[in-house]
């Protein structure tokens, strides 16, 4: 009795194997791969529908993952999910902007220098020379208007000035030497003589009301 026990349990683990080996193997049913629009656009990441669309991406396999159904392969682009860069605003062209007119004043002309002034302050008055042999009448008077005298010697030799007293005598003031001059007060109606070192009278001079010049030739 128990070796037909043992010989029905060896056939039926015999069995058994033999069902396990020959029997065909089944294929795992497939998933397709949900249907994508060609003119999907992602949205924008930070919008309310990107953050659906990432938790949809989580159960739903890759579109870029190969499928195979009924043994025939297909694979979709992958969607890329990367947003477009807003265009950057292109700078003008130097070249196509228009020049600012300069708004610096214009420099002024100069003005012409002012030519030197050849004015020449008036010359005094030249008194007239009198002979030497008019001092023996001359005398000083009182009661004339100030003026003055200008002593010129354009004589090669030293001479010697004389003022004639209210008695006609002779006063030494001043020795010119060549080409030398000097300013004389004086009054109107005082005459003057003019000597060489010797002595010896050259002319004589009667002053006027105005400044005047006694050239001494």
């Amino acid at each position: 009795m128990s070796h037909r026990l043992v010989l029905a349990g060896l056939a039926a683990a015999t069995l058994g194997l033999m069902l396990t080996v020959l029997w065909p193997a089944t294929e795992p049913p497939t998933v397709a791969a949900p249907d994508v629009p060609s003119d999907w656009v992602p949205p924008p990441p930070g919008s309310p529908g990107s953050n659906l669309d990432e938790n949809a991406s989580a159960d739903v396999p890759s579109p870029s993952a190969a499928s195979s159904v009924g043994g025939v392969s297909s694979s979709r682009p992958q969607l890329s999910r990367r947003a477009t860069p807003a265009p950057s605003p292109s700078r003008p062209d130097s070249s196509t902007v228009p020049a600012t007119p300069s708004t610096r004043p214009n420099p002024s002309p100069s003005r012409p220098a002012k030519p030197p002034s050849t004015t020449r302050p008036p010359q005094p008055e030249h008194l007239t020379p009198l002979p030497a042999w008019r001092e023996r009448g001359l005398r000083s008077v009182s009661g004339g208007s100030e003026t003055s005298i200008e002593f010129v010697n354009h004589r090669s030799r030293s001479v010697i000035v004389y003022w004639l007293d209210h008695h006609g005598q002779r006063r030494q003031y001043a020795v010119l030497h060549p080409s030398e001059s000097y300013r004389q007060h004086t009054y109107v109606g005082h005459p003057w003589v003019v000597t060489d070192r010797r002595g010896r009278a050259l002319v004589c001079f009667e002053p006027k009301r105005t400044p005047a010049r006694a050239v001494i030739g």
